[in-house]
């Protein structure tokens, strides 16, 4: 047996397949109105929404330059319109020269890949707790999201792709039966094996996929049950090679061409198995590497990209993993259910100084679901990211007429450190609620626009929003008149922190002198 086994080895290792990705200087020549048969009608509308035009960069790769690849013995295995390119395969590197001599061909770059043992599959997902405890509701009451699921808004009729390193057995497990069900899985494709399965690889997505659409009511929940998913597999947990990062560009445009509203990616790239890919950290300015110049022409063809911003707080690297570093994106750092920082959260900020993360969510100690078919917990930004995510479906659920720019903004806003920002936590942990009032509000001329939460309930703090930043001074009084809280505050942000002492439940008189108009505001507060 150990010779027949040699014999078959011996093959493989004479056959090694060379990947390349060759990038072409033109579309052919072809014509913009064209790029409706690469978009779907949902992807259009999501454009028309925002205002954002179809461009060059739409348009796909011109067929007969890919044909020309295929003439001369190369399978292609990808493709990419946003970076007009695609991805080869060949057993043969003398080929290579033969189609570097192409007149529209402008680049070629080979990946050198290889695969190491599949034993580094087990760090990628470390299971630290086999018990459950109830946790789930805290990942969503820190970020305010219960208030926005009981106003109906729990991700109906939002699309939002995974892009992951694969969503073991996704089909078979109790906490996505519904799910299936009810036909919220629109589709799945593994754009490392070129198949439409990603069931038996990794079980990481599927953990990721459980924060958010995780369905067992009485045991665990995730922050968007009622949105729609791609399942999109970019990432070879076998190895660590630059080719996965154009893995994910081509899943980003696929969930672009199929209308998807949100991209979640719980994955980071700093230094490969080949040390020749190797990013450092002045490459983390946004406009480097590829997948975080994938991720910036996601955003700006109008999707929201929420990317965990890594797990290397506590180690050498320390910084953030592309495509974190993306500007007009989400990068989400990690937080405990207490609030309080994990050590491994990356650090910010990006390398041209932008704030980074830009908020953060729990990712200490987690509820995830596990390939076991039951719930756990478990570590990493890996899960803070899609806890936003499905929070920002919701949210964006809510104010349909709003730009994924208009979103974004308005989380960060909401969030607990915006005016003082550091590099652990960004702009710090959102608040659903405030970023909802933020969107919701109409009447942009009046000084006051309103004060949530509102009934209060187990808070500290109150927040007001205003029209234009000026000097503000508010009292609280109890219906009796008695004052029991006064402060002038001056502020450049329209979200104004108003501290409030321990109150006993009963109604509250909020007085607010904006400018020269008084308002005021009943305040209910229950147990």
């Amino acid at each position: 047996m150990r010779s027949l086994i040699l014999i078959f080895l011996l093959p493989l290792s004479l056959s090694a397949q060379h990947k390349y990705w060759i990038s072409f200087s033109d579309k052919g020549g072809q014509i913009i109105n064209t790029t409706e048969f690469s978009l779907s009608e949902r992807a259009i509308e999501r454009r028309n929404r925002q205002n954002i035009a179809v461009s060059v960069s739409d348009l796909p790769v011109y067929t007969d330059y890919i044909q020309a690849a295929r003439n001369l013995g190369f399978k292609v295995l990808n493709r990419s319109r946003w970076f007009n390119g695609i991805m080869v395969s060949t057993n043969d590197s003398l080929l290579v020269n033969s189609l570097a001599s192409l007149p529209f061909v402008t680049d070629v770059y080979n990946f050198q890949t290889h695969n190491t043992s599949n034993a580094r599959l087990s760090n990628k997902l470390e299971v630290i707790d086999s018990s459950f405890y109830g946790d789930a509701f805290r990942q969503l009451d820190m970020l305010n999201g219960h208030d926005i699921h009981q106003l109906g808004y729990q991700g109906e009729g939002m699309h939002i792709a995974v892009l992951d390193a694969g969503f073991r057995k996704v089909d078979e497990l109790a906490a996505f039966e519904l799910l299936f069900e009810n036909n919220q899985i629109l589709g799945s494709w593994d754009f490392v094996a070129q198949e439409s399965s990603v069931y038996e690889d990794h079980s990481h997505g599927m953990a990721v996929l459980s924060t958010i659409g995780a369905r067992l009511e009485g045991e665990f929940v995730g922050t968007a049950p009622q949105a729609k998913f791609w399942l999109l597999r970019t990432e070879d947990a076998a190895s660590e090679n630059l080719i996965e990062e154009y893995n994910w560009l081509c899943a980003a445009e696929f969930a672009d061409s199929v209308g998807a509203d949100i991209i979640n990616s719980s994955l980071g790239y700093t230094t490969f198995d080949i040390a020749e890919q190797d990013h450092t950290y002045a490459d983390l300015d946004g406009r480097t590497t590829p997948i975080s110049k994938a991720a910036v022409m996601a955003s700006r063809k109008g999707m929201i990209v929420c990317s965990s911003a890594g797990n290397y707080g506590n180690n050498s690297w320390h910084h953030l993993g592309a495509p974190a570093d993306a500007d007009s994106i989400l990068s989400i750092g990690a937080v405990y259910a207490d609030e309080t920082p994990t050590s491994f959260s990356s650090f910010g900020p990006s390398a041209d100084n932008r704030v980074k993360p830009s908020v953060s969510a729990q990712g200490g100690n987690t509820t995830v679901y596990s390939t076991g078919d039951y719930v756990t917990t478990s570590n990493g930004t890996s899960f803070s990211s899609p806890i936003i995510a499905g929070m920002t479906a919701c949210l964006w659920q809510a104010n349909p007429d709003k730009t994924n720019t208009e979103v974004m903004n308005a989380i960060m806003q909401s969030a607990h450190l915006y005016n003082t920002p550091d590099d652990q936590l960004g702009y710090g942990i959102p608040n659903y609620t405030l970023a909802n009032a933020l969107l919701s509000t109409e009447d942009e001329t009046h000084p006051f626009l309103s004060v949530y939460p509102n009934p209060l309930k187990n808070y500290s703090q109150l927040y007001a929003f205003v029209a234009n930043a000026e000097n503000i001074t508010y009292g609280l009084y109890t219906l009796e008149g008695k004052l029991l809280a006064y402060q002038e505050v001056s502020s450049s942000s329209r979200i104004i922190q108003i501290d409030i002492p321990q109150l006993s439940v009963g109604v509250y008189l909020l007085e607010l002198l904006v400018g020269e108009e008084r308002l005021q505001e009943r305040i209910v507060v229950t147990q």
